[in-house]
């Protein structure tokens, strides 16, 4: 899947962006290969509460609204939890 730093703008495949664990040993991007773009592991902790993030994964966007209508805040918050952080 692709990454994209939202600092730079730079895109590449995930295995090119150096990676760390969490706190709950989940993997997430720590860095960014072609700027000084960092993240901490309490940052990647805590993305799925929203915010801006340091990477995000080149995809459809958060499910907020669909045919018109907001959707329940479960899948807002399991999008933002597969979020690269």
């Amino acid at each position: 899947m692709k990454v994209k730093c939202n600092k730079c703008g730079y895109v590449d495949d995930e295995n090119k962006f150096p990676k760390g664990n969490d706190f709950f040993q989940k993997t997430y991007i720590a860095k960014c290969p072609k700027c000084e773009n960092r993240q901490l592991p309490g940052d990647a902790s805590i993305r799925m509460f929203g915010g801006e993030r340091s990477f995000s994964y080149v995809r459809e966007s958060e499910p907020a609204i669909k045919d018109g209508k907001i959707q329940d805040a479960l899948p807002i918050v399991l999008h933002r939890a597969g979020e690269a952080s």
